[in-house]
């Protein structure tokens, strides 16, 4: 994908602290429509810090997150999803005792029209809408390979599976960015690999642009079009996969010596 094209998502100056503590030291990058960011760094680095500014959970002392040339800082938490940017977390935020239908459902809903009196009155366009929404959630576990596991409540299910389900879930608001919380955390190598591929298709079958957050350096680097790297808050190293693994300050920063960061 090429970077010349206009910046969905455009981080400027970025400045977060808490106390005196400075979790984000003036960050800066660019995320160009259709590609998939890889935003690493050691735990404590600012990576979680900086997807609660661009969800509206934290506003940054500093700076501005601009989406489609758009401010969100004045946009409070539930407008996010509205202007389409969907998020994953790193600690699933599925509903354990609904099913899986019904999770991804939910994400949908949240893109329509329908509101309690509507509901309450069961107005006949409602009842459509309902349908849509079902068979939209049904089309997606279709995607992502859950149709078998539809009717299951959440709870009980395998990890991976359940990382399948939030990113169902996600997909369902229809975003055109997606911001992608430690999806690797909890998995296995060979889930890891199915998950890779997961988020190629996503990107390539969906259009969707991707921004994820990982410690996974086998998941990040094979699937990132660029790189961003964090340490302490500051960026320290932007580019290219290759170019970021060989840069001195990437290696410092997560081995403490002057060895090349492989993928694992």
């Amino acid at each position: 994908m090429s970077a010349s094209r206009q910046p969905i998502l455009a981080v400027r100056d970025l400045t977060v602290r808490f106390g005196g503590i400075v979790a984000l030291d003036g960050v800066s990058f660019d995320v160009a429509e259709g590609q998939v960011v890889g935003l690493i760094g050691p735990n404590g680095a600012g990576k979680t810090t900086l997807f609660n500014c661009l969800s509206r959970l934290y506003t940054p002392q500093r700076g501005d997150v601009r989406f489609r040339d758009r401010s969100l800082l004045a946009l409070p938490p539930h407008r996010i999803a509205d202007l389409g940017i969907g998020r994953t977390f790193q600690n699933l935020a599925l509903f354990p005792t609904l099913t899986v239908l019904q999770n991804v459902m939910i994400g949908v809903h949240s893109r329509t029209r329908s509101d309690f009196l509507s509901n309450a009155l069961r107005l006949p366009w409602v009842g459509r809408e309902e349908a849509e929404i079902r068979e939209r959630a049904r089309e997606l576990l279709a995607f992502l390979d859950l149709t078998a596991v539809a009717a299951h409540p959440a709870a009980g299910l395998p990890f991976g599976t359940l990382k399948r389900v939030e990113l169902a879930r996600a997909l369902a608001g229809a975003p055109a960015l997606l911001l992608v919380d430690e999806p690797a955390g909890g998995l296995n190598h060979e889930e890891v690999a199915v998950l890779a591929a997961l988020l190629r298709t996503i990107r390539e079958r969906r259009g969707v642009t991707i921004l994820l957050v990982e410690h996974h350096m086998g998941l990040v680097m094979p699937i990132s079009d660029n790189v961003v790297v964090l340490d302490f808050g500051r960026k320290i190293a932007e580019g290219r996969p290759a170019q970021v693994q060989r840069d001195p300050e990437v290696i410092r920063a997560y081995l403490g010596v002057d060895e090349p960061v492989q993928a694992r």
